[in-house]
């Protein structure tokens, strides 16, 4: 073919390329070193693929892990494996390296000193986004208040301060009814009764339990057994019923293997 040439002749070495094949492999290479210095170089005014000092005036590589005079990477016990792209001060040209001499981010990548860009954004983060994208939502965490927070820390102290026992319900006096849309309220509301004994739920009603008699077993029926009050203190009664149905359990099992 064209891009083959003639054959080798005898003695000729086989690996000769044509002149235009050779050539058209020396501009791809060119290019492709060109390209990917052009990719490694972009501009970086944010630090977007790198880490910022905590002061925001140097941006040193993502591989730094932190942009840092004191780190491991900037100061280690060997002075002489350094990595002075991984120091402020080496980019800032403060007394090291010049490592970030007139290196800007706003025209090339980390190791680079960081602009006004970058501090405008740093002030007002906000303003670096389009406000129909941020406003025009459901969901904004600006309205949130720690409400999520406290729902959390809610179910938590759910799984923490209470006994869950499905297929259960209990004999014995039953406190408010209805009042809670949801077990972590009524939860709440159990840890800080002395004598609310746990909840029962079945499908969307909550009670609370003011006692707690015999335990049998109720499809749909969900108790939660109250071990710990709202100090976190052991609360007696309730760990006494668990205590009672795990040693219930235990003797059944006991008495099926006979």
């Amino acid at each position: 073919s064209a891009l083959e040439g003639p054959r080798p002749r005898c003695g000729q070495p086989c690996s000769t390329l044509h002149p235009s094949f050779a050539f058209a492999m020396r501009v791809a290479l060119v290019f492709a070193v060109s390209v990917s210095g052009m990719v490694l170089s972009l501009p970086d005014p944010l630090c977007k693929t790198g880490v910022a000092d905590i002061k925001g005036e140097a941006c040193c590589p993502k591989t730094c892990g932190s942009c840092d005079d004191e780190s491991t990477e900037c100061n280690p016990a060997d002075k002489s494996k350094a990595q002075l792209a991984c120091c402020p001060s080496a980019i800032m040209g403060q007394g090291r390296d010049d490592t970030g001499k007139n290196r800007l981010c706003d025209v090339g990548a980390p190791p680079c000193r960081l602009g006004e860009d970058y501090q405008a954004a740093r002030k007002d983060p906000m303003a670096l986004y389009n406000p129909d994208d941020v406003n025009n939502v459901d969901r904004h965490a600006r309205d949130d208040c720690n409400v999520a927070v406290e729902a959390e820390l809610g179910r938590h102290k759910l799984a923490s301060y209470f006994v869950k026992r499905d297929e259960t319900s209990y004999d014995g006096g039953e406190g408010s009814c209805g009042t809670y849309t949801n077990l972590v309220d009524a939860a709440n509301a159990c840890r800080a009764d002395k004598d609310c004994f746990g909840i029962q739920k079945k499908g969307d009603d909550l009670c609370l339990k003011i006692a707690l008699g015999s335990a049998h077993e109720d499809a749909g029926t969900t108790t939660y057994i109250k071990i710990k009050d709202r100090k976190g203190d052991d609360f007696a009664p309730g760990i006494t019923a668990v205590s009672s149905v795990m040693q219930l359990q235990k003797c059944l099992k006991h008495v099926q293997q006979q």
